[in-house]
Formats: C-alpha cells, structure tokens, sequence
C-alpha cells in the first residue's frame, strides 16, 4: 500500500502539517493557561508542577505532552466539576445564539477537505468508533475535553470548544444519512458515504443547529473526505471558520492514528 500522506483543503485553501501543528499547540496552550486559571497546577509525567510563565516556555512538543497529562489527571467527573461555571454560561450562549428561528437566520458553513492516501477505506469506519473514547481525543485535539459513546451507532456525549472560540459547551450528538433542511450544504453525488450529526445541549436536549456533515470517497488506496460544519448566523462566523481547523486536526489526526494501527 501507498506510503500514509494527507493532503487538507480549508475552505478552498491550502494547510501545511506545520501550519495545524501550530494551531494544535496553541490551542494546548489556551487549554493549559484556562485550567491554571481556574485553580489547577497542571503537573508533567514525572509529577513536576508547571506555572503559568513556565507554560510559556516550554517547547511545543512537551505543551502538549502536559495538556494530554491534565485532560487525563482531571478525569470526565474532574473536568466537568472544575468547568461547571463555565459550562452553564455556554448553554446560556447557545439559547442566545437560537432565539431567532434557525429557518429565519440561516447557518454559517466551513469546509475542510481532506485526501488520505495509504490507509484501507473498509477500516475507516469499523476504526472511528475506537478512537473516539478514553484519552485518544484529547491527544488528537486538545479541546476535546470529554467524548463518551461512538455517534455513528449511539449518541455521543462530547464536551468541546466550538471552532477554537469562546469556552467548552457540554452536548450529546447524534448521527444520520440525512443532511439538516436549514443547514447550507450540497450533498456530493461522488461521496457515496455520508454521516450527518445534529448536536443537542446535555441538561435540557435543546437542539443548537450546530452540526457536521462528513462525506467520504473511498479511493483505490485511501479515501476522499469532505466536512463541513454549520452553526447559526447569530453566533459568530469565526466559529465556522474556526471549527474548520479543529476538523483538519480532529479528522487527520484519526486517519494517522489508523494508519498506525495497520
């Protein structure tokens, strides 16, 4: 099989693996300093605690190290109990950004394209749902703060940042064939393989029309991905935008994985 190699398209543009690496460390970084803030020493392997101007320092590579450490020292109960503040505001937001109907205001959409070549089609899907639990998230994009369940067969409690802006939102997604009426995206005739997801608040199921469409391209030697990602109007656009980037680390990430596995 053909040497493992990605080449990502966002909204039409070029990334280098350079480029999203950097996002990548950056958004460790935000991670690291907000849970500092929040009144916890995030510690390396070997029990070293790290402060805030040592954070800056240290070396990409080992900031992301500590941002793998802190996801996992926290736990799901950690992390929900030292965000909960937080959490609440971010519903609070969501409620905000869906008080005109989502028919009325329409979505903002962003497009990350994706061709991986050397990896088998047929294990993309079987593989997907085992790289979404346990600490294997958080090590692909750091704002993935807790993921439970494998939404192509169930619904899946994530609690994520949206598009690398604002604060971590607590929901539960769920995944179709069908795309969303009042989300803006085309379905691809020559991408026969489709997942949809609709994303619902965790406390009160409110839907937030904030979603992804993946569709998928089986290639002789890889696969062919393109997703795109909607949310209201009445949110802010870089969030579209932005969660672009976090597809292209979430998605790439996970092909590298399974490409590993093989």
């Amino acid at each position: 099989m053909t040497t493992f190699n990605l080449a990502i398209e966002i909204n039409n543009e070029p990334y280098s693996e350079t480029q999203l690496n950097r996002y990548k460390y950056e958004r460790a970084l935000h991670f690291l300093h907000e849970v500092i803030d929040l009144g916890v020493t995030p510690k390396t392997q070997d029990g070293q605690p790290v402060t805030a101007i040592a954070l800056n320092w240290m070396a990409p590579d080992a900031v992301l190290d500590l941002a793998v450490a802190t996801h996992t020292a926290l736990g799901p109960e950690g992390t929900l109990d030292l965000f909960k503040t937080i959490l609440i505001d971010s519903d609070t937001r969501w409620h905000t950004f869906n008080q005109r109907p989502i028919d009325e205001q329409g979505c903002w959409v962003g497009t990350t394209h994706i061709t991986a070549h050397g990896i088998d089609p047929a294990s993309f899907g079987t593989a997907m749902g085992t790289v979404q639990n346990g600490d294997l998230p958080f090590q692909i994009m750091p704002e993935h703060y807790y993921v439970a369940g494998d939404v192509t067969t169930e619904q899946q409690t994530i609690m994520e940042t949206f598009g690398m802006l604002g604060e971590p939102t607590l929901t539960y997604g769920t995944g179709s064939k069908t795309i969303p009426d009042y989300a803006d995206v085309q379905r691809l005739a020559d991408h026969p393989g489709i997942l949809s997801g609709a994303t619902f608040l965790k406390h009160d199921n409110f839907n937030i029309h904030v979603g992804a469409v993946h569709q998928i391209q089986p290639l002789d030697n890889g696969l062919d991905i393109v997703s795109s990602y909607f949310c209201p109007k009445d949110a802010p656009k870089a969030i579209a935008d932005g969660h672009t980037i976090h597809f292209a680390l979430e998605l790439g990430g996970a092909l590298q994985l399974i490409a590993n596995q093989k």
